[in-house]
């Protein structure tokens, strides 16, 4: 069984953004501690993130709910 090209983009999208979290905290730390209205852009980032993965994942349950009997 073969993953549709959309879960194939979804699935690149989420490696993507894992690489590129961890790129940012090991060559550019000093990025991660300005603050962005108050808060810590450390903590947005790894929330903006977070969202972005439930999404992900309500997507990719919603596209294989028919799947299912």
């Amino acid at each position: 069984m073969k993953p549709e090209p959309s879960q194939r983009l979804l699935a690149c999208l989420t490696i993507a953004c894992c690489l590129g979290y961890y790129l940012i905290l090991a060559l550019r730390p000093s990025w991660l501690a300005g603050r962005l209205a108050g808060l810590p852009a450390s903590i947005l980032l790894a929330l903006s993130l977070l969202l972005l993965f439930c999404l992900i994942a309500a997507r990719h349950g919603r596209s294989s709910d028919g799947d299912t009997p």
